[in-house]
């Protein structure tokens, strides 16, 4: 076992191949806006701080590290998300399913953005009352084939047993 602040035979600290492990996966993690085209990204062109920010997504994803987009409102966290999920399934073959909590006032507006920019992965909107959940319950037990499921806080909390699963 090593001591804090021990170095190794070459005289670099013990976390050196930690943290060169950690940045090449974060180098792996490069996007670009092509890529993301060739992988299914449609109708909309990513600014600058946008692309950075998917890249940083990205780069978190790779390193195991959650984190939160909090970009201001109105600067694209809904598009730099899905085209993490498009950066997921294309290069990585992850296709989730992911699952996105939001509030109920911009559900239908994540379902559209979805249907705009990432028309190849397929989107479940998880809503309405508890009848109308119990007959989508069913629906994805029997089809579990989906990219993105789209639900509220309220209802995940309502639900969280059959979300888990």
């Amino acid at each position: 076992m090593e001591r804090a602040g021990a170095t190794s035979r070459g005289g670099q600290a013990p976390g050196f191949l930690l943290r060169l492990h950690t940045e090449g996966r974060a180098e792996a993690a490069r996007v670009q806006e092509q890529d993301l085209r060739q992988w299914g990204l449609t109708g909309i062109h990513l600014r600058s701080y946008q692309l950075e920010g998917v890249n940083w997504l990205a780069q978190r994803f790779h390193c195991q590290n959650g984190c939160i987009l909090g970009d201001e409102m109105g600067l694209g966290k809904t598009c730099q998300t899905i085209a993490l999920f498009i950066y997921l399934a294309g290069r990585l073959n992850d296709e989730g399913p992911f699952l996105i909590l939001c509030p109920l006032s911009v559900l239908s507006n994540w379902k559209e953005e979805m249907q705009r920019f990432a028309p190849g992965l397929s989107c479940v909107t998880y809503a309405g009352d508890k009848e109308e959940r119990a007959c989508l319950q069913q629906d994805l037990k029997q089809e579990s084939r989906f990219h993105v499921l789209l639900t509220t806080y309220e209802i995940c909390l309502k639900d969280a047993s059959f979300l888990k699963s």
